[in-house]
């Protein structure tokens, strides 16, 4: 006896195309991911619920002036009237002396925006830093957040992960790491020089300049426009030298950028990179184990695609 078969040809059945369905964002981020956004909500929620109870307070005490000062609430709850501050209206008393509550209301309302805003960040910053990614602040309008609104970290994660365009945290970290390396190291179109690689060691001309005015003292400072420059540098080597996306300045051991040695070679913290050197013309060169690790970071930051090109 023949029985009856779920797909008929190449057409799925009906549950296969319901279990076909997207991953949720949640399910692309980790538990421990998920511990800190919930743990950041329920910090943020109390503190709204304490804004909240003491607006309820001053708004109930504010309305005793609605008759006299004509006020309305903005969307976002602030007190808006004319002549805010005066309450005399020729009255012979001693009522401007009262507290009114519509600073304090105001107040609030700041309160309110600042503890979102707080928590917007906090949750960007954390995927920011623990994967190294350049998620965007996300912005809070305050003229238009009603008090007693509560967001759901949820909504931050969804722009994380609509930031990473279907990749994951570490493709787009370093998309987002040679990117900034080409940005802020890529020796400018008018340099006679490109970057080189020698041996084991690589050359970044005019990657910073020192200060002008600390130079007259043969004292070598980066220039604070610069600094970004180096830093970009050292993430580009750590990742290309020991395929580490957590480089900065710090890996230079005894390195003071307001008083750089032209004369000597640091020590790197990296294993494949071992030192780098700093001269007054902006020159930096790293030098790493062997030949082949220095033409590895070459390969791997995509320098020997830059070095091509015609001034």
């Amino acid at each position: 006896m023949q029985t009856t078969s779920t797909r008929v040809g190449n057409t799925p059945d009906l549950l296969s195309g319901i279990l076909n369905i997207e991953v949720r964002n949640m399910d692309k981020i980790t538990e421990q991911d998920r511990q800190f956004c919930q743990n950041q909500q329920d910090m943020l929620y109390k503190t709204l619920d304490q804004i909240d109870h003491w607006y309820a307070i001053f708004k109930e005490e504010a309305e005793q002036y609605q008759e006299e000062r004509k006020f309305h609430y903005e969307e976002n709850g602030k007190v808006s009237m004319r002549d805010f501050y005066s309450f005399n209206n020729g009255k012979d008393d001693y009522s401007h002396n009262e507290f009114k509550p519509f600073d304090v209301l105001n107040d609030l309302v700041d309160k309110n925006h600042n503890a979102n805003s707080n928590f917007s960040n906090r949750i960007i910053s954390y995927f920011n830093r623990t994967y190294n990614v350049s998620v965007p602040e996300q912005r809070i309008d305050e003229k238009t957040l009603r008090m007693g609104f509560r967001p759901v970290y949820e909504t931050y994660v969804d722009a994380v992960i609509e930031h990473l365009g279907g990749k994951s945290f570490r493709e787009t970290a370093v998309e987002e790491l040679l990117a900034r390396f080409a940005k802020n190291v890529h020796p400018s179109y008018w340099c006679k020089t490109k970057i080189e690689l020698k041996k084991d060691k690589i050359i970044f001309p005019e990657v910073v300049r020192f200060d002008d005015f600390y130079l007259q003292y043969n004292k070598c400072q980066i220039s604070y426009n610069y600094g970004v420059n180096l830093e970009n540098l050292c993430a580009g080597i750590a990742y290309g030298a020991d395929d580490a996306l957590c480089g900065s300045s710090d890996m230079i051991i005894h390195f003071d950028r307001n008083d750089v040695s032209v004369n000597d070679w640091y020590d790197l913290t990296t294993t494949n990179a071992e030192q780098i050197k700093f001269y007054k013309n902006g020159r930096i060169d790293v030098k790493f184990k062997d030949s082949v690790a220095a033409e590895s970071c070459f390969k791997r930051l995509r320098l020997d695609e830059i070095t091509s090109k015609e001034n």
